[in-house]
């Protein structure tokens, strides 16, 4: 036995025989090989002194004779000559035995994979059945208010969205500014209008866990933007008045409201971002209008869902007089607009929402830097537009904006608003500085705190 294994023709058969039955190479030693082998040759009694005389002169050693003492077998062979006729097909389970025994540790571990990989593929199914508003978009909570603090000093979320009544009625709650920025001056009035209206979120907005808001502006680059679907699909849609003010000679300001048809002066128009025959492009969900007297609709039923929230945004005490003597049906008041509001207002009272002042102040003051005192001849304003997103800013835990931006300044005939035929050129008489709030849009885009669904 040790003869013939020692030549080198008989280790090289040996090798392959193994690799032959395991389907690997060898790994064991050559003396543990020997040992086996010569373990079962005693066994089997299948090497004779013949055989091995004939292995070391032929330098080789019969494959039928070797495979059932390397496999260790307890039953008797029989001469080589019958082997290959009787022993073959009963040989090939027991290989296929011997095979499963010594590699049964390899087939548990694979075996326990595959239930792993079965049972995660499962609980990885089970988990894409959420609400609709879990699945349809990644929430990042906490990130607004983050990037919000690295542009917003002191930027809080703790101050109300709305105006409340007990905050003046209870509680006489000093303001350190006058409208548009407080309510100094004005707390009589609007604790009549507080009286009558709410400031309560509906319960569909608050049960969110995430708010994600779409800010719709009135730019002309909504036209045939085929947006309106995908605004659609926020949770709250914010719109707003337009921001542009007519060009009105200074003479017509104390006409306006007392004989609007006789007045020489231009008749005012019912610019309030409107949604009906624009639905393609701006959609037709709104959640909130923020909105002032000159902008409001007569009928805000026509350009809204039933539910929407209609928020007054206060520049002044006759807008609070004016929303008052509406609501409860008292004498219209006429002056102290630059466009006639109208004198028929046909809303509920519990969609009416008065707009905290707060937000006027932290979009002047902490993304405008305009002074809260100004002279009266170089009084500037933010638009409604930018306070719609500061708003956006302080409520939502994802904000996206469309329809924002003006045409370059050189070109005179685009116009400005996505329902309308007025260029850039009626913004001159307007308080605002667009150019200094395109820069701030800007800036909140750059930090990723807002998107733009259209283009800036």
């Amino acid at each position: 036995m040790l003869r013939v294994l020692w030549g080198r023709r008989g280790l090289r058969l040996l090798s392959r025989m193994c690799a032959a039955v395991c389907r690997r190479p060898m790994s064991c030693s050559a003396s543990s090989r020997m040992l086996r082998l010569r373990r079962a040759a005693r066994w089997h009694g299948m090497m004779t002194a013949e055989t091995l005389g004939r292995g070391r002169e032929d330098g080789l050693v019969d494959r039928t004779e070797l495979l059932p003492a390397l496999l260790g077998l307890r039953e008797r062979t029989v001469t080589s000559g019958s082997h290959n006729e009787s022993s073959g097909p009963r040989l090939m389970p027991l290989l296929l035995i011997k095979m499963i025994n010594k590699s049964r540790g390899k087939i548990l571990g694979v075996l326990a994979l595959f239930l792993v990989m079965v049972w995660y593929s499962i609980y990885r199914e089970d988990s894409f059945y959420f609400p609709v508003q879990e699945n349809k978009t990644m929430c990042p909570l906490g990130e607004v208010e983050r990037k919000a603090a690295q542009l917003i000093g002191n930027y809080t979320r703790d101050h109300p969205l709305f105006l409340q009544l007990k905050d003046y009625f209870w509680v006489k709650t000093p303001s350190l500014y006058e409208l548009p920025y407080g309510t100094k001056g004005s707390e009589e009035v609007l604790l009549r209008l507080l009286s009558i209206t709410h400031y309560s979120l509906p319960e569909s907005i608050q049960r969110l866990k995430c708010r994600r808001c779409a800010v719709v502006g009135n730019g002309h680059r909504l036209r045939n933007s085929s947006m309106g679907e995908t605004i659609n699909t926020y949770d709250v849609v914010i719109r707003y008045g337009p921001v542009s003010v007519p060009l009105i000679p200074p003479r017509c300001h104390q006409q306006m409201g007392l004989m609007p048809l006789m007045s020489p002066c231009p008749p005012s128009r019912l610019n309030n971002a409107p949604v009906h025959g624009y639905e393609q492009d701006v959609g037709s969900k709104t959640t909130m209008r923020l909105f002032y007297p000159e902008s409001a609709h007569f009928n805000p039923r026509t350009e809204n869902n039933p539910d929407t929230l209609l928020v007054l945004v206060p520049f002044k005490p006759m807008d609070f007089q004016w929303m008052e003597a509406i609501l409860n049906d008292k004498k219209r008041v006429r002056k102290g607009f630059w466009k006639q509001p109208p004198l028929i207002w046909d809303a509920n009272p519990e969609q009416v929402r008065i707009l905290n002042p707060y937000y006027m102040e932290v979009t002047a003051a902490k993304l405008l830097n305009l002074p809260m005192k100004q002279p009266r001849k170089v009084k500037q304003k933010p638009t409604t537009g930018l306070l719609a997103i500061t708003l956006a800013l302080h409520f939502c835990d994802l904000v996206h904006i469309a329809g924002f931006g003006y045409p370059d300044s050189a070109n005179k005939k685009q116009t400005i608003h996505y329902y309308e035929q007025i260029t850039l050129k009626s913004m001159a008489a307007s308080e605002h500085n667009v150019s200094h709030e395109a820069v701030a849009i800007k800036r909140m885009l750059e930090l990723g705190l807002i998107r733009n669904l259209t283009y800036f």
